[in-house]
């Protein structure tokens, strides 16, 4: 059984490398070639994380669809995947924060009080979900994802909070703090969640059909995060855009 689940998650990986690797090698020869500098960077970050975020939908690891023009989430079957995709992310982040170092005091994981900080965090989750939560209600689970394999609720946590640590200190630590120093904090805030749902327009419109419905929510959580990031930075931030993905797409609502 752990064999077999080994193998398709080997399939599973070895299908997304070969979506994104040619991606992946243009991006590195631009690098190499252009020598980009702190602020291109911040580009060229937000560029690479669309392209790992979106070749996930071809390659099956995540499902996004429409029901009554309602958002749903499901995430991959495959545990080890979700698991292995979360860390990897992780990793990215770290990299990120240790290599270039022009663009580090950019990342800030906390700011002011630690605890309200997690606790907005907490809030912001419930502010995000509490739309879904009351129009869920109306739709029969199996029309929006069907009933999620509770051995995947843990795997599924780890996907939610690392990946979009990634996520978020890609918009609530580089382009919030690009935009802190031309804009007060509370519209700096604000415009990280829209430039977030901009981000997305291509995942709505070309790679799935939900077009506006994956917008709105996206610049509805953006801005929630983005709010949350801009006060108490990107630890508390992620806690509010990991926590809302992981209750939208674990079937617990």
């Amino acid at each position: 059984m752990r064999l077999k689940l080994m193998m398709e998650t080997i399939i599973s990986m070895t299908s997304y490398i070969s979506l994104i690797l040619p991606g992946l090698i243009l991006i590195v020869l631009f690098f190499i070639l252009i020598k980009p500098d702190s602020n291109l960077r911040i580009v060229i970050y937000i560029f690479s994380f669309v392209l790992l975020r979106d070749a996930m939908t071809p390659a099956g690891l995540w499902t996004l669809g429409k029901t009554d023009n309602l958002l749903w989430i499901r995430l991959s079957r495959d545990p080890l995947f979700l698991v292995l995709f979360g860390l990897f992310s992780l990793i990215i982040i770290a990299a990120l924060f240790f290599f270039d170092r022009e663009n580090r005091k950019y990342l800030i994981w906390f700011k002011n009080s630690k605890i309200y900080g997690m606790l907005n965090g907490f809030i912001g989750t419930l502010i995000i979900v509490l739309p879904f939560f009351l129009l869920y209600k109306n739709i029969d689970i199996n029309l929006r994802g069907d009933i999620v394999n509770p051995g995947l609720i843990v795997p599924m946590l780890i996907f939610a909070i690392f990946g979009n640590f990634f996520e978020e200190g890609l918009f609530r630590g580089y382009v919030l703090g690009f935009l802190k120093q031309r804009q007060t904090p509370l519209a700096a805030g604000i415009n990280s969640g829209v430039i977030f749902a901009f981000c997305h327009i291509y995942l709505a419109v070309t790679v799935t059909d939900i077009g506006l419905p994956l917008l709105l929510f996206t610049l509805w959580e953006g801005i929630i995060a983005g709010l949350i990031g801009t006060k108490y930075g990107i630890i508390p931030s992620t806690i509010a855009h990991g926590g809302a993905i992981f209750l939208l797409s674990s079937g617990l609502m």
